[in-house]
């Protein structure tokens, strides 16, 4: 496989060659079609991982320009007494994005390629999604094939929406089932709930042809299973994309400004149909400062504060949980990625909620 994938030269033999393994029927690994957001010009990428001693040691690169825009990266990484040793194609031709596209095994791709991505954060984030996030963007993949989207499987984190209830079990939730969203909503109303990835398939609406097979995750990931790979770039991927940049600017310009000695806050909210108890916010304060630079100013009925620092930029938030809201505001500095990274960080504690801004 790996043989094969490097041999490719061109944005057209890309095509071609992903368009002809991915339409025939045979077990082979997904494609994985991972989005991330840079403004590094890929010519000073090698650069920067050598410049860092730590991952200088763990990994061995070597990226070569294929066509325009278009890169192959050659990766070995140290893994213990192993070698996580594969190749991937590096898309940059759109602005502030990069497409890592990789056909190798979950193995490669876990322990090598996303650790190198997620340890040169902030130059390089990941894009986040939640529930509703995802749901929006499978309707815009179902509008754009024109035919009938179905979700065939669900990995969901769920907690009680109280500590003390009658609907006790927790913890991680497969869900099989065609037209899973439905039994997701049944779920939801015992429980909070994270969904860490969906599987979907997309039908002709006239002739129930399978058209795609394919997968997203929170962490914006796009998976191949099955289907044509350019119809999958553009009615997947590119999708992903504009929906990731509307969610950027959403996050943008937020830090805190002095105008006219007057001070301007732009917090936002994530939303939810309940409210949190003590002990959830008491969890809350645990788990947020294995993350972050983290003071609590209080932890328990009826609300939450604390400030928040990212240990990778420098920016800083206030984070306050009252009633059914969690509220977070930008301070000092504030990228849009921290600010993204933070959402999702904390829905990955407390459950997928709702995000709005606030007007102040």
């Amino acid at each position: 496989m790996e043989r094969a994938t490097s041999s490719i030269e061109s944005r057209l033999g890309m095509q071609l060659f992903f368009d002809k393994l991915y339409t025939t029927r045979k077990k082979r690994p997904p494609l994985k079609a991972i989005i991330l957001l840079s403004e590094l010009r890929i010519e000073d990428f090698v650069e920067v991982v050598r410049q860092r001693e730590r991952l200088q040691r763990a990994y061995n690169i070597n990226v070569g320009k294929l066509d325009a825009d278009l890169y192959g990266l050659q990766l070995k990484r140290l893994v213990r007494r192993d070698i996580a040793k594969g190749y991937a194609l590096l898309d940059t031709s759109h602005e502030g994005v990069w497409i890592a596209l990789c056909n190798e095994e979950s193995y490669f791709v876990n322990r090598a390629l996303l650790r190198l991505f997620n340890a040169l954060y902030p130059m390089i984030s990941r894009l986040y999604l939640n529930y509703s996030q995802i749901s929006a963007l499978m309707n815009s993949i179902k509008n754009a094939y024109h035919g009938k989207a179905t979700l065939s499987f669900i990995t969901v984190k769920r907690e009680p929406k109280k500590t003390k209830s009658a609907f006790s079990e927790k913890g991680t939730l497969q869900l099989w089932e065609e037209n899973a969203e439905e039994e997701l909503l049944k779920l939801s109303k015992d429980y909070r709930i994270t969904v860490d990835r969906a599987d979907f398939k997309v039908r002709d609406s006239e002739t129930n042809r399978l058209l795609l097979r394919a997968h997203i995750s929170r962490r914006g990931v796009c998976k191949l299973a099955f289907g044509n790979f350019t119809t999958f770039y553009e009615n997947v991927v590119l999708k992903a994309i504009d929906l990731g940049m509307n969610w950027k600017r959403f996050y943008a310009h937020r830090e805190r400004m002095i105008t006219d000695g007057k001070i301007r806050l732009s917090p936002f909210s994530v939303s939810y149909g309940f409210d949190f108890d003590k002990e959830q916010l008491q969890t809350l304060a645990e788990k947020i400062s294995k993350s972050y630079a983290c003071s609590v100013v209080h932890s328990g009925n009826p609300y939450f504060v604390a400030n928040v620092s990212d240990y990778g930029d420098g920016s800083s938030f206030g984070v306050t949980v009252l009633g059914k809201a969690v509220t977070i505001t930008p301070i000092i500095r504030a990228t849009p990625q921290s600010a993204w990274r933070l959402t999702n960080c904390l829905q990955e504690i407390l459950g997928d909620g709702e995000i709005r801004s606030i007007p102040v």
